[in-house]
């Protein structure tokens, strides 16, 4: 009985020290990350129309609050898994994700949901994901893509204006900013230049052109100098129109002052509408943890109608740490008439209904985790 006892011990922390030793080659060959953004600003929005003034707590304000879990896992051969699962977070609210489609509902990873293989020879994700014209607006957009909800190159140069741009694409009758059922490869960098290509389904029996989506991006980055352009076609349900759309993106980085500019622009067949956003901006570090961002906008309606808008934002940003940052802004928009109800509005969530001007103060922070 006592010698049984013993083999048995034995046993046991063989097997134990075998997992002891392999726990390290395991977490080695696989990670997973949880991560988010918590952003939330107290704004003071003045309009001079009927509406009146208005204060209010926002959430998302420099970055769209979020959160995440990321993983991937080796394969051998210079191959790995990976997947990516991303949600809204309305952190004002405690709300979880963004509605979306006809009919609107509620998706936890609304921004992302996709798996995939990186190679040496590049990377495929398949699922919900970004379109591939966000690497041109996003690499170059004068706010870096801050207040996503007002901002011309988020509203419309990366089309996630879904009053305006639902009809096309494979979004399910939501943001075109993302797309549904899509297949993204991105290649590898060879001396700073790298492109993807990107294909979403509609679904739709009998005409795979329905409700899809192609698209194709370029970039350049040199680490001081970055170009970048995107193209992309989208078709409605019954593959009867087209949106196409063309966005491109420039950061150059001087010593004292790094310089950003995008222009975009995207056209209906059946109507000849087109809207074009310009944006102009710089990021001027005046200290070692307080950086000044001066942007501007210029959104342009034309073909059917003609309509403009004008945006001037000022960002002053300090990193109180690593991963915190306080932030403080002032803005003012503009269009070129009285906005109705019955119209796109080129300054949307910034000027309201009934106005044609409006001044904002925003005073928040940032963390990410």
């Amino acid at each position: 009985m006592e010698t049984d006892r013993v083999k048995k011990h034995i046993i046991a922390t063989a097997a134990l020290c075998a997992c002891v030793s392999a726990a390290p080659s395991a977490s080695a060959q696989s990670a997973i990350t949880l991560y988010g953004i918590i952003d939330a600003g107290l704004t003071r929005l003045t309009n001079d129309g009927p509406q009146g003034d208005q204060t209010k707590v926002d959430t998302g304000q420099m970055q769209v609050s979020r959160w995440g879990i990321k993983g991937q896992e080796d394969l051998g051969g210079g191959m790995k898994a990976r997947f990516g699962l991303e949600g809204t977070l309305l952190n004002d609210t405690g709300g979880a994700g963004v509605p979306f489609g006809t009919p609107s509902s509620t998706s936890l990873f609304d921004r992302e949901a996709t798996v995939g293989i990186v190679t040496n020879y590049g990377a495929i994700d398949i699922g919900r994901q970004n379109i591939v014209g966000i690497m041109s607006v996003g690499m170059a957009d004068p706010l870096g893509l801050g207040f996503a909800s007002s901002s011309p190159n988020v509203l419309f140069s990366a089309m996630n204006n879904a009053a305006v741009y639902a009809p096309y694409g494979a979004n399910n009758g939501g943001t075109a900013l993302r797309q549904n059922n899509s297949v993204k490869y991105t290649s590898p960098v060879f001396k700073g230049l790298s492109f993807a290509l990107m294909r979403a389904f509609g679904e739709q029996a009998g005409n795979a052109q329905k409700s899809s989506y192609q698209g194709g991006a370029l970039l350049y980055n040199t680490g001081k100098l970055a170009v970048a352009g995107a193209y992309a076609r989208m078709k409605n349900i019954t593959d009867t129109d087209l949106l196409t759309s063309h966005a491109y993106g420039v950061k150059y980085a001087f010593p004292a002052v790094t310089l950003k500019s995008t222009y975009s622009w995207n056209e209906l067949r059946s109507t000849g509408r087109k809207i074009s956003v310009l944006g102009v901006g710089a990021d001027v570090p005046v200290a070692p943890a307080f950086l000044v961002t001066a942007a501007a906008y210029q959104v342009k309606r034309s073909g059917d109608l003609k309509d403009d808008a004008q945006q001037f934002i000022l960002i002053g940003r300090y990193l109180m740490s690593k991963r915190t940052t306080g932030y403080v802004s002032v803005g003012h928009a503009a269009t070129d008439s009285i906005v109705q109800t019955d119209q796109i509005n080129l300054a949307q969530n910034f000027v309201a209904v009934g106005s044609d001007s409006a001044n904002r103060f925003t005073m928040g922070i940032m963390h990410m985790f």
